[in-house]
């Protein structure tokens, strides 16, 4: 009995997703051609792994069997793709990248110049989406790479520590705050905000600082369009939370002023996260040394930055699990 590839890999996807329709949707084929190919491999197998129903499907106990070799077969063909990319010197390939939208609208078309001008026969396939969705889809292996401004804690990713950047209040220079130097707790209790929707990922050491202090700011507009919070924010209609590599411009033209936050200032700590199964190499390790080396040049206007660690270490932090592996 010889089992293909391509059928172990339509297997896991419906494992995974529970269901054919998600499965065909994450592999690109016809809901058709799914059952087809789950229907061969239970012909040549001669046993049932799947139980079908109108709403979703559940392994048998065969099914459980083959889901766990299959994911050791899969996993191990992955490794061999690393080092044989690792051995071709990294200097060609695909690499998927995931990004929040501000990250890719201000500082990733600078990256990627300096990543291209390094290794321009690699093709970057840039994804713009929200940080647990980058999460969730570099887990499913949809992307290769995401890169998140906070420390995501989920078994099946690998962090590896970039940098930082800081968050601060952006006003209108006719705000009364704007004469200080930083602002506290205290000062924001009768302010107006203009934030994104609550519990956003890209704002976690402001959401921290909201709990710590005691503060509920009234929100008078909730948008995720950060031009749009920029600009009513220098129009005094309230005041909005952004890195500050963000508003450069808007600070050298004098439209708006940027403040610290808290006696300490906020910081949010910056990773490439990828799929702890496989080995960081090609390139994708490419793309990390390029970020190591340029994201805190870029992230230069966020006040005091920490040197990110080595890319052969794995980032260990208070808010992210400890990685599974080495970059090495």
């Amino acid at each position: 009995m010889e089992l293909e590839i391509r059928l172990l890999k339509t297997f896991r996807a419906v494992a995974e997703m529970r269901s054919f329709t998600g499965a065909a949707r994450k592999l690109k084929l016809s809901q058709s051609g799914i059952s087809q190919q789950i229907g061969i491999l239970e012909r040549e197998l001669r046993t049932p792994l799947l139980v079908r129903s109108n709403k979703f499907v559940r392994l048998t106990e065969g099914g459980e069997i083959l889901l766990q070799c299959a994911g050791q077969v899969l996993d191990n063909l992955e490794r061999v793709r690393v080092l044989l990319a690792e051995q071709s010197n990294t200097n060609s390939g695909r690499l998927s990248v995931a990004v929040p939208a501000t990250f890719c609208h201000w500082l990733l078309p600078r990256l990627i110049d300096q990543f291209h001008e390094r290794f321009p026969a690699i093709q970057v396939s840039v994804v713009m989406t929200d940080v647990d969705v980058a999460a969730d889809r570099v887990a499913h292996r949809e992307i290769d790479i995401a890169l998140v401004p906070t420390g995501i804690q989920h078994k099946a990713l690998a962090l590896a520590p970039l940098g930082k950047d800081e968050l601060v209040a952006a006003m209108s220079p006719s705000n009364p705050l704007a004469a200080k130097e930083r602002v506290l707790a205290v000062d924001l209790k009768e302010q107006r905000f203009i934030m994104a929707s609550p519990g956003n990922l890209r704002f976690v050491p402001w959401d921290r600082f909201l709990i710590h202090s005691g503060l509920f700011p009234r929100i008078i507009v909730e948008t995720d369009d950060l031009e749009l919070a920029k600009h009513l924010a220098g129009q005094n209609v309230g005041i909005t939370i952004v890195p500050r590599w963000s508003v450069n411009g808007e600070l050298a033209r004098g439209e708006c002023v940027a403040l610290p936050i808290g006696p300490h200032g906020l910081y949010r700590d910056w990773y490439l996260a990828y799929h702890n199964a496989t080995k960081l190499a090609g390139p994708a390790r490419s793309f990390l040394r390029v970020c190591v080396e340029q994201l805190p040049r870029l992230f230069a206007n966020s006040g005091r930055l920490a040197e990110p660690e080595s890319p052969n270490n794995v980032a260990k932090s208070d808010s992210a699990k400890p990685a599974h592996q080495g970059l090495a």
